[in-house]
């Protein structure tokens, strides 16, 4: 099975850093994982015409010469060039991905956030992975975004890390490492960069590069400072901050503060109290930042405090900011759910730092050609009330039924094909675009 001619010119991102038989591995492989029903090599291989051995399809992760970080480059450049984004919004969050074996490279106990809450932790075995994604509006609709995954790092636990005998790095370290590479790259793009606590708190703002605008989440007991007073002659070093302020808890306590109802995640409304400031985080005092802290009325969300270094952003608009992070775990499910991330049971260090990665970034590749390369949308293959934008396994499905079509055009024509045939042959591409 060929996948469709209009999707094939993106998986150059791929090839360009591969060797020809490389790449030619490459694109049959891809090909078996969007029609396979179990997503590992072998079992994509059951849903093409291997031409080789199955061991050069091994080869393509275990053994063979490319980079994974020259790939996730050239993703951002794809998607630059196809929604001609100058201001690109960055999302950093980590995910974990379970696995079963001791004998699997960098696994190890992580917490699962997703089955996690204030008050209990769930820790399974598996990947966790990193992830830095680019904001992509949708085509019909540019309030409906999707997060393209565009570079990636697997964290080792600090056990893991002593029985490989490696220093250990945390999230932090590896999503900053991530941040600079893209900076690097991105030249004069203007970037805005959007996570939650683990990825923006003081510390983390301090080492952002300060080109690069940061919109966050914070503690609500988070100490505040105000800019750093003029030295005087005579009096020692240059002082990095200036007056202590009240904490975003003492903010809230004051009465008379304003009430409003704020739209969140395109169909959530928040009734809340709310105030700012425009100061400096005690632990990152180079950078001016607008500090917003939330009191939500009802839900039980109790206090939540967002910041942004753009100042001049009105309160509104921070928290809008901070909720475009959320396609991101969007992301994450559907990777899973449809593109079986945690199927493959690579075990050598190479197989496994790639074919994660690879995964997700055929997911960035799915979305971008039924968003940005196909001429309309492709037809939903399930419908309930209020549904308004296509979902991945939408987009899936669509790209299968494309392959079948042109598939079967290339086999016969319609003049040769008798209509019986026709008729047999049309629900199969429907039953056949739905298998996996």
């Amino acid at each position: 099975m060929d996948i469709a001619t209009s999707f094939m010119p993106l998986l150059q991102v791929f090839t360009a850093a591969m060797t020809e038989p490389t790449a030619q591995s490459f694109k049959q492989f891809v090909a078996g994982w969007i029609f396979a029903p179990r997503r590992n090599i072998t079992g994509a291989l059951r849903a093409i015409d291997p031409t080789k051995h199955h061991s050069a399809y091994h080869r393509i992760f275990a053994g063979a010469r490319w980079s994974i970080d020259q790939v996730g480059l050239a993703m951002f450049d794809l998607v630059v060039k196809l929604t001609d984004q100058q201001h690109c919004y960055l999302v950093g969050d980590d995910t974990l991905i379970h696995k079963t074996g001791l004998k699997i490279y960098g696994t190890g106990m992580h917490r699962d956030a997703s089955q996690s809450s204030s008050g209990f932790t769930s820790f399974r075995w598996g990947h966790c992975w990193v992830v830095l994604c680019v904001l992509v509006p949708s085509r019909k609709d540019p309030t409906r975004k999707y997060a393209i995954p565009v570079l990636m790092r697997l964290y080792l636990n600090t056990k893991t890390n002593k029985k490989l005998r490696r220093k250990h790095r945390k999230k932090t370290d590896l999503m900053l490492e991530m941040i600079q590479l893209l900076t690097q790259h991105a030249g004069e793009k203007s970037l805005h960069f959007l996570g939650d606590s683990a990825y923006t708190g003081g510390r983390m703002l301090e080492q952002i590069p300060s080109g690069m605008h940061v919109t966050g989440r914070i503690g609500k007991d988070a100490r505040l400072c105000e800019g750093p007073r003029p030295k005087k002659p005579g009096r020692g070093r240059p002082p990095r901050r200036g007056p202590v302020l009240p904490k975003p808890t003492e903010m809230l306590a004051t009465k008379g503060l304003r009430r409003t109802t704020i739209n969140l995640y395109s169909q959530s409304s928040f009734h809340v109290r709310i105030t700012s400031v425009v100061c400096r985080l005690y632990l990152a005092p180079e950078r001016e930042v607008k500090v917003v802290a939330v009191e939500h009325l009802r839900g039980g969300r109790g206090i939540e405090v967002f910041y942004s270094t753009n100042v001049n952003l009105s309160e509104e608009e921070i928290l809008q900011r901070f909720s475009f992070r959320w396609p991101v775990e969007t992301t994450f499910q559907e990777a899973k759910g449809h593109l079986g991330l945690g199927e493959p049971q690579n075990r050598v260090r190479a197989a496994v730092r790639r074919t994660t990665p690879s995964m997700f970034y055929l997911y960035g590749l799915i979305v971008l050609w039924h968003e940005h390369v196909r001429p309309e949308p492709g037809p939903f293959i399930r419908m309930w009330r209020g549904k308004r934008h296509a979902s991945f396994a939408d987009m899936l499905a669509t790209l299968r039924r494309d392959s079948v079509e042109e598939t079967r055009q290339s086999i016969f024509s319609a003049g040769r094909l008798p209509p019986a045939a026709q008729k047999l042959i049309k629900p199969l591409e429907v039953l056949l675009s739905l298998a996996a």
